[in-house]
């Protein structure tokens, strides 16, 4: 055979499609990369990725928006597909070029509509092979063969984002590891590798899944309380977690069952564990939230924030910004809508018309889906009829019913179900402290039902309301949060820590004994006081304070001091973490 054929020196041309559907049928072409590779060397040739003009029969749907990060804002300059087409034709030094495509079954349906539009009468110019039937028969036991999944168990990090240069560059990384082990299966030709892939059994995936990862490894990990770190082979940090008990959590991981196509794809990389000890599981939780902060983990999205600022509301909740003044005094928020119900249902109890705006953000939906003014007024009258059964006054302030019910709600059975239904977006189950929803309850973007009735919008109406006052009574909790000092003792232990909280800082967490003085940062009046808040801050009070409600709730001891020797009352912290 001619050494040009050789894997290891043999240039071949490695295309990513990302798409708006599974077939040329039902989708198309969104973007096309490309570039030429050799097994012998990390450089690629021609690495290019283009955005591709769309007709006026396709749409991109949210799913694929997020998955690729693809706005109208992307056309610009972006190429017709023939365009695209002859570009690419361009980068083949011969025809049939050697290609290697992650899944070749779904690029070649649109590569070959492309040749049948744009070159009928010409020869198709790729003679491809499939990287994913490759991994099949050479990694019979890894979980998960996706791109991103194997680019990481061989050591290469892809974002998570799907765009196709960077699946280009991974998928070229892969088959030059891939050539490395065909080698010591005696397939060192092209020829032989088709030969090989058509020969070569796919061997059935073990029943129990086998990750990379050596059991001993985790095993062996103390019963202690810290924060482990899941890093790939190149050292990239996948994921960080908090744990009560590193060997057990950590160990759950892995023998547990799950189904989440993230987890189980974040686990076959996974070639190492490092962990941290803390004194508690409350500093492990704190040290979780700053290390993903620092580190931002691809697999850690729910406290990753993209939007890096908190938020001060109104007194009427209808407008925020982000610094805090006489006007923007309610807060600190996670987001400028997170009081947006409470701000419309105002609005329409002050006898407001229900447009169509008010209505969505009153049942914390996006507009489009907002149930139409007949079925939401007879569900929002079922509320009000409700609450004033309840005990609302018909004489009180819009503002005061209004919070009035949303505190009512809160405290209620039905709805704090409701809550812990609400949807979530984190990547793995343990990413949000006490499942606790991040986004403000107008950010949720609920999906409407398939039509909307009366019963349906007083439930979305006491959800939105629950959770809206719930971020509101939080706010006024992390104020406090701000500047104090907390001593408290994890349920079970005989071991008390104190923490020194300044500036939304944690400044000391040390061992606390009875000769020790409590010493509270100096603060200004909490009630007045206009603190800015950033988003790391945010999320790191918030983090305490749902670490501090655990504590209390399991039966721990916690005493709060926002001045020496003045510690919150036990009233005070049995209505603060009841409706937080």
């Amino acid at each position: 055979m001619s050494a040009a054929r050789e894997l290891s020196n043999l240039a071949v041309l490695v295309v990513d499609c990302q798409t708006t559907g599974a077939t040329p049928v039902l989708g198309a072409v969104l973007e096309l990369g490309w570039c030429v590779a050799r097994a012998s060397t990390p450089e690629l040739e021609q690495a290019q990725a283009h955005w591709l003009t769309l007709s006026g029969d396709h749409s991109v749907s949210r799913h694929i928006r997020r998955l690729t990060g693809f706005d109208e804002r992307r056309l610009v300059g972006a190429l017709a597909p023939e365009a695209a087409w002859q570009r690419l034709r361009m980068s083949l030094p011969s025809a049939p070029m050697p290609t290697v495509i992650h899944f070749a079954t779904f690029e070649l349906r649109f590569l070959r509509d492309f040749a049948a539009r744009f070159e009928p009468q010409r020869p198709f110019p790729f003679d491809a092979v499939c990287v994913h039937a490759i991994a099949c028969r050479l990694y019979p036991e890894l979980p998960r063969r996706s791109l991103r999944a194997l680019a990481g168990y061989l050591g290469h990090g892809l974002d998570l984002a799907r765009r196709s240069l960077g699946h280009v560059e991974a998928t070229a990384f892969i088959w030059r590891k891939l050539c490395a082990e065909l080698e010591t299966r005696g397939v060192r030709h092209w020829e032989e590798l088709g030969d090989w892939l058509r020969e070569a059994p796919r061997s059935a995936r073990p029943k129990k899944r086998r990750y990379p990862i050596a059991t001993s490894r985790y095993r062996e990990l103390p019963d202690s309380p810290g924060v482990y770190r899941f890093v790939r082979s190149n050292g990239d940090v996948l994921y960080v977690g908090k744990a009560a008990s590193l060997k057990q959590r950590v160990k759950s991981h892995f023998s547990a069952a799950s189904t989440r196509e993230h987890t189980v794809e974040m686990l076959t990389q996974v070639s190492d564990v490092l962990v941290t000890l803390t004194p508690t599981a409350l500093e492990a939780a704190v040290l979780e939230n700053e290390s993903i902060k620092a580190l931002r983990p691809p697999y850690n999205l729910q406290l990753t924030a993209y939007d890096r600022e908190a938020w001060f509301a109104t007194r009427g909740f209808d407008s925020a910004s982000t610094s805090p003044d006489d006007v923007y005094r309610i807060g600190p928020l996670p987001s400028k809508l997170s009081l947006s119900p409470l701000a419309a249902l105002m609005s329409l109890a002050s006898g407001a018309p229900s447009t169509r705006s008010l209505r969505a953000r009153a049942v914390a939906t996006a507009e489009r889906w907002a149930p139409d003014e007949a079925v939401f007024g007879a569900g929002f009258d079922e509320l009000v009829r409700a609450q004033l059964a309840a005990g609302a006054s018909p004489a009180l302030s819009a503002r005061r019913n209004v919070l009035g019910v949303a505190k009512r709600l809160v405290s209620s059975r039905l709805v704090a179900k409701l809550l812990e239904e609400a949807p979530r977006d984190d990547a793995l189950s343990d990413t949000a402290p006490n499942g606790e929803a991040e986004l403000g309850a107008a950010e949720l973007e609920l999906r409407a039902p398939a039509s909307w009735d009366p019963e349906r919008v007083t439930r979305h109406l006491e959800r939105a309301l629950a959770q809206a006052y719930q971020l509101l009574r939080r706010a006024q909790w992390l104020l406090l949060l701000h500047d104090c000092a907390i001593v408290y003792r994890e349920p079970g232990s005989d071991r008390a820590r104190q923490l020194i909280i300044a500036s939304g800082d944690l400044v000391e967490a040390s061992d606390f004994g009875v000769e020790r003085a409590i010493i509270a940062p100096e603060r200004p009046r909490w009630r007045t006081a206009r603190v800015a808040f950033d988003r790391a801050k945010y999320d790191r009070l918030r983090v305490l304070s749902s670490e501090l409600k655990r504590v209390r709730r399991d039966g721990g001891n916690l005493a709060v001091y926002v001045a020496p020797a003045r510690p919150l009352g036990e009233r005070v912290l049995a209505g603060i973490f009841g409706y937080i």
